[in-house]
């Protein structure tokens, strides 16, 4: 019998489609089905595909089905859906890094140096700490992303209760180190007395935040596993706006303590919306203790470890660059600042779109589509190779208008064009690298992940050990043109073996 769907929502975890054919639905289902009348109707038992799951309700005059959103990673045209996917978690970490920015700025011109200083030396004692939940989230984020496809509900609930424990649990304990090693770690960082006690001020309330902080990225990581990058993105953009206009209204009362109450005050926000979305979609099974097993927990910090490594090697590496600076003067130094923010800023959009690539890969592998995967792939190098080139265009052509944006003094934006013209060169090979990492993560592939990584930081950090000290200046973007292509090669081979372990 051919009938023709009509679609409403029944249920709240159930969205509208549009219309098509019974005979889909029955052809592309498990044949395992059966019936049983209910009513003056009936009803098509549960049943799983894939890609989602379709609840149908047959009735005498019109059939009604509700079902999940259907997961555009997994199914149509490739490129599209790459890019609308993309997008959204470009946009978020943007509007992160704006609102960064906008900390900054509004503490600069509401307090005083001192302030500032206190911020920044606080901060960078903070990032220990964030290093650790930044792996956290993005390892949880990736084990929702390969169970997504194949996953009941009653599972993927199971495994996100998991998610939400490990991160309270480790939440805390972190709390309570940073809590109590703070002021140590600050002279250990030699902090200045003069600004020491508002630096553990901030920190310190910085902190109390921390479990929000957590359960707000990891929630937005493991909705971003399921396939939804909007809603974080909404998400980001209130918690962005309200953060701002808490600094504003709290930094200049508070000083310090404002600015870190504000953040703290956003996270919960954020944490709260997203922890009600995850609940209204995915965690509609009531929790039970039983749910909680070891085997979770293993398999969050397997491939939590090797990103959180992977974060802290980039300021391991910024730290070591600063040094070497050290005997080159106040401009290189500035001009060094200036050209790293402008090149964090244009590799945003590779950062994101990577990031999409690894959860379109997490997917597919989990739903045996190697030949998706590869179109994947194919598509990810066309689009990350051309927006390279432009980026290698602007740095060449508007490298003196780029910096004097972040500088007014000339010798530093001499120092800051000259690096960020060279190094535009090599962002080709770093967008390819990325890539060719992202295979590895979406495959889990987590050791050979993190050789690639590391092994491409190594090179780096002994070309301008060996090269600053001898030829200046140049040894830092120098350095890069050295390591960049070889850790493409390095990760293009360690790629081919995961694949071949997949």
């Amino acid at each position: 019998m051919h009938y023709t769907l009509y679609f409403r929502k029944v249920k709240r975890e159930f969205f509208i489609l549009g219309k098509i054919q019974v005979n889909e639905i029955f052809y592309r289902a498990d044949p395992a089905f059966s019936f049983q009348r209910v009513g003056s109707a009936l009803e098509l038992d549960i049943f799983r595909k894939r890609t989602y799951t379709v609840y149908i309700i047959i009735s005498r005059k019109k059939v009604l089905c509700t079902s999940e959103t259907q997961n555009t990673l997994l199914h149509g045209p490739v490129r599209p859906a790459l890019l609308r996917y993309a997008l959204p978690i470009i946009l978020s970490m943007v509007a992160t890094q704006f609102y960064s920015v906008a900390d900054t700025m509004i503490i600069g011109l509401r307090l005083d140096a001192d302030a500032l200083a206190a911020v920044s030396n606080a901060s960078t004692v903070l990032m220990i700490f964030l290093f650790i939940s930044g792996g956290m989230e993005l390892g949880g984020g990736l084990l929702v992303a390969a169970g997504k496809p194949t996953a009941t509900r009653q599972e993927m609930a199971e495994l996100l209760y998991n998610l939400l424990f490990v991160d309270l649990v480790l939440a805390l304990g972190l709390t309570a180190l940073g809590i109590f090693t703070l002021p140590a770690l600050l002279r250990f960082i030699r902090t200045p007395e003069e600004i020491l006690a508002e630096a553990v001020l901030y920190g310190r309330v910085y902190l109390v935040g921390l479990p929000f902080l957590m359960l707000y990225d990891l929630t937005k990581q493991c909705v971003m596993g399921c396939g939804d990058s909007k809603t974080p993105l909404r998400a980001v953009m209130a918690t962005s706006v309200m953060n701002i206009l808490l600094d504003l209204a709290l930094v200049g009362p508070f000083g310090v303590a404002g600015a870190a109450g504000a953040t703290a005050a956003a996270q919960i926000a954020g944490a709260v919306y997203m922890l009600a979305h995850l609940r209204k979609t995915e965690l509609d099974t009531p929790f039970r203790r039983e749910m909680l097993k070891a085997r979770y927990a293993k398999e969050i910090f397997r491939l939590s470890a090797p990103n959180s490594l992977q974060q802290a090697s980039g300021t391991i590496i910024t730290t070591v660059k600063q040094g070497l600076l050290g005997g080159l003067g106040v401009a290189a130094i500035a001009g060094f600042s200036c050209a790293g923010k402008l090149s964090s800023l244009m590799m945003m959009p590779v950062y994101g779109f990577v990031q999409s690539i690894v959860f379109f890969i997490a997917q597919n592998t989990t739903a045996a589509q190697p030949q998706r995967v590869q179109e994947g792939l194919r598509e990810g190098r066309r689009i990350l190779l051309f927006y390279s080139l432009l980026v290698a265009a602007l740095c060449i052509g508007l490298n003196g208008p780029l910096l004097r944006l972040f500088t007014t003094d000339a010798s530093a934006a001499a120092y800051g064009s000259a690096m960020l013209a060279y190094e535009g060169l090599t962002y080709i090979f770093t967008a390819q690298k990325h890539l060719c990492e992202a295979r590895l993560r979406g495959a889990q592939k987590m050791g050979l992940y993190l050789a690639s990584n590391l092994g491409q930081i190594g090179l780096n950090l002994c070309a301008c050990v060996l090269l600053v000290p001898r030829i200046g200046f140049s040894g830092f973007w120098l350095s890069t043109w050295i390591s960049a292509p070889a850790g493409l090669v390095l990760a293009a081979l360690l790629a081919k073996i995961g694949a071949k372990q997949t």
